[in-house]
């Protein structure tokens, strides 16, 4: 008997009750996969090295069934559409499409139509966001089963989103800042919230990571992902921040700012 054949990496043989070899591709993680032909042949290689470039199944691919709209998400998920995307963005969409998958994972992502949107959103109706936010959720899903070929239209692309009517937040006025200024000395977490609420008219969640840099940063643009057109006007605002600090290393919670009546 000569010497057996080393067999490529995670690569497993046998041969079968008909007297032919088989080959497998079995890598923990990985979806296990049939090589054709005779090991270090040219068909072989072939699918050895596509089934090397393959990406990892996801976590829970095997106890769902094909199709539904809980492998969908998994799918998504594991898509570079997804993984793109901003870690909060992620987070948001996260949370919708867990919801939906607890609610009709079991259902065929393609058997959703128009109709099925339309009242999906009905039910949130006194919660324009919330209906909103489904539409979104399901707008990304379908568009990518379009794109993995599990269906041939996105039946959210003609539902339009629910109008929301409101008269916005009321802004303070120049008495209400002087209040909270006499209530908050300057050097204050509450003080610096303001500050840099007012000056940059920046979101919450943007200002938040501007105190994410060391105490005596002077630049706090790539802290926020800002474009370069604004980073001057963040660097004289460093100053300011640096100033208001002082001892403060962690962001302010800004849910618990109050105007001192």
């Amino acid at each position: 008997m000569g010497p057996r054949l080393k067999l490529p990496k995670y690569v497993h043989g046998f041969v079968d009750r008909h007297g032919k070899p088989r080959f497998y591709f079995r890598r923990p993680g990985f979806e296990t996969k049939r090589l054709r032909g005779l090991p270090y042949s040219s068909e072989f290689m072939r699918d050895y090295e596509s089934t090397m470039a393959d990406q990892p199944l996801p976590v829970g691919a095997g106890k769902v069934r094909p199709g539904t709209m809980t492998a969908l998400a998994i799918s998504y998920f594991a898509s570079p559409e997804f993984r793109t995307l901003r870690p909060s963005t992620q987070r948001a969409y996260r949370g919708m499409i867990d919801q939906i998958c607890r609610d009709h994972g079991d259902k065929r992502a393609a058997d959703m139509r128009r109709e099925h949107v339309v009242k999906l959103m009905a039910v949130r109706a006194e919660q324009p966001g919330a209906a909103n936010g489904l539409r979104m959720a399901l707008r990304v899903m379908m568009k990518h089963a379009v794109a993995i070929g599990l269906r041939a239209d996105d039946p959210t692309r003609d539902v339009r989103g629910i109008r929301v009517k409101t008269d916005g937040h009321h802004s303070w006025t120049d008495n209400e800042i002087e209040q909270f200024e006499r209530c908050h000395a300057v050097g204050s977490r509450a003080r610096l919230a303001l500050a840099l609420l007012l000056y940059t008219g920046q979101r919450r969640g943007d200002v938040i990571r501007m105190t994410d840099l060391p105490l005596g940063s002077h630049h706090l643009g790539p802290a926020v992902g800002l474009t370069t057109r604004l980073s001057g006007y963040f660097a004289a605002l460093g100053r300011l921040a640096h100033a208001c600090t002082k001892s403060y290393q962690r962001p302010a919670c800004f849910r618990q700012l109050r105007t001192c009546r």
